[in-house]
């Protein structure tokens, strides 16, 4: 840390002196490419998410408190018991970037478009049984299986309330290189170079203009924290998502910094079963797994004040944590060592572990991690994917063994669909106890009953091992002084630069 803090601050320790913030420009670091700018295709969470709420507005807002407020709808709520039938009414007079009319039918067919398309989030929308025009400005959505999470899984936070224009659906190919939201902004493709330099102009049909911020945005892909700190202090970058080895010597040098707790960093095993890898498919061997991390000494290598050792697949604050549900997996490598031999593997296996830096340090504890099992005879081959297309193609492939992800965790109704319905199951291996407690979880309209059954479901998830979770970490974000809203906090959890203001005081240097 010591040299870290030398070669970012001069070597005197005091660091550069923080400008105030440009109210004309944002410029914004991220570290991995994304990989389309489709938001059906684009995943969610930062940094994929910045380029598409920048350029899609969203039907109900994700606020930084915590609650929620207008976006493409103004009024919404559910209609009877059971959260089976959601309804939405639209606002008047909204055009999308390309001058189309916003219109209860271009709601219905961006939303089916999401679950055609074949992206991320295509089964929240396959649990929509039906989506309704029922009137020029009115939706009505009726799910199969009752969902108490539509605001969040409408809001810039999940992505598929992130509504395409009539006219973008009618050449989806271009989606992927080009914007058709109803946004603050639209993507300046003469100013865009793919996988370097993704530029934003403020929409001429936003339809509140006075809130628009910035004449112009910038979106940068410097890949190593290091350099996006250095740009930081050169004027470059005014606004980044940070790493812990990078927080100190950004705030020495006079730069905000937001942290809070968003993720549980875990291998996941994907291949259940164990079609390809038999030892993933025996309980014992998964167990085992948990059983040999040392995750206090992992934690404190890898993310010092910002990580807290963990063996629970949620955070607490949401809803399907419990602190009883701690301490399930101390560390034992005796234990774990037994635990194989029972299973037939005393002398170890191997697989598989897919490790993309979606969010900076993912291969990181994807070595720590393996370190750790190899202490047992178990061998983690790293498989490093070249970009997020490939992430996703190995992710999906026939023989997908594991994964380790920074999971940015969501209300256990958005994490369900994921882990158990969506990317996170390519196998699609299914559990009677889990599929019935998800359900009826779902369900349940007094939040205490439903936190229980919640509950209950991660101890089953615990039991399984589906999951070797080992840390919760922070999310980190470094902005320069005058910005404003680039905080994280709460379920909060990816500032929204769509919102970001400057103070006045910045504004009048």
């Amino acid at each position: 840390m010591a040299s870290l803090l030398a070669a970012c601050t001069g070597g005197d320790g005091a660091g550069s002196p923080a400008t105030q913030q440009n109210p004309d420009v944002l410029n914004i670091a991220i570290g991995t490419t994304p990989d389309t700018l489709d938001p059906a295709l684009n995943g969610n969470g930062d940094p994929l998410q910045i380029v598409t709420s920048l350029a899609y507005e969203p039907l109900i807002n994700l606020l930084p408190d915590g609650s929620y407020g207008p976006g493409l709808a103004t009024d919404w709520g559910y209609v009877g018991e059971g959260n089976t039938v959601f309804e939405m009414q639209l606002r008047e007079g909204v055009k999308f970037s390309d001058g189309s009319d916003l219109t209860a039918e271009g709601v219905k067919a961006s939303l089916e478009y999401f679950g055609s398309a074949g992206g991320p989030f295509a089964s929240r929308v396959e649990n929509m049984a039906s989506i309704e025009a029922t009137g020029p400005l009115s939706v009505r959505i009726t799910l199969n299986d009752p969902t108490p999470t539509m605001e969040y899984m409408l809001s810039q936070r999940s992505m598929t309330g992130s509504i395409v224009s009539p006219e973008g659906l009618q050449d989806v190919a271009a989606l992927g290189t080009s914007t058709a939201g109803a946004g603050q902004y639209v993507l300046d493709r003469a100013e865009t170079v793919t996988g370097q330099v993704y530029t934003f102009v403020p929409n001429e049909h936003y339809f509140a203009p006075e809130v628009v911020q910035f004449d112009k945005v910038v979106v940068k892909v410097i890949a190593d924290p290091n350099a996006q700190l250095q740009a930081l202090q050169s004027g470059e970058v005014d606004y980044m998502l940070g790493t812990p080895n990078v927080a100190e010597a950004a705030e020495r040098s006079g730069f905000n910094v937001s942290a809070s707790p968003s993720s549980v960093n875990m291998a996941m095993v994907l291949d259940r079963e164990g079609k390809v890898v038999p030892a993933l498919g025996d309980e014992r061997v998964r167990q085992a797994m948990n059983y040999a991390v040392d995750r206090e000494a992992v934690t404190e290598a890898l993310y010092g004040e910002h990580g807290r050792a963990s063996d629970v697949a949620s955070l607490p604050g949401f809803d399907s944590y419990a602190e009883s549900l701690e301490g399930a997996y101390p560390y034992d490598p005796e234990k774990a060592s037994e635990l194989l031999a029972e299973a037939g593997f005393a002398d170890g296996f191997s697989f598989d572990l897919i490790a993309f830096n979606l969010q900076l340090g993912v291969t990181d504890a994807a070595q720590a991690l393996a370190s750790e099992w190899a202490k047992v005879g178990i061998r983690a081959n790293i498989v490093t994917p070249v970009d997020f297309a490939d992430f996703r193609t190995r992710m999906e492939a026939p023989d997908a063994q594991a994964v380790l992800m920074f999971y940015g965790l969501n209300p256990m109704q958005i994490n369900g669909e994921d882990w158990f319905l969506g990317w996170g199951n390519p196998h699609r291996v299914f559990d009677p106890t889990i599929d019935e407690l998800f359900v009826k979880g779902a369900g349940e309209p007094d939040p205490a009953v439903r936190q229980a059954d919640y509950v209950a479901l991660q101890e089953r998830l615990s039991e399984l091992a589906w999951f070797t979770p080992f840390a919760h970490m922070d999310k980190i974000v470094i902005s320069r002084p005058g910005l404003e809203g680039a905080e994280v906090a709460g379920t909060y959890l990816d500032p929204n630069p769509a919102l970001f203001t400057v103070s006045t005081e910045s504004a009048e240097e």
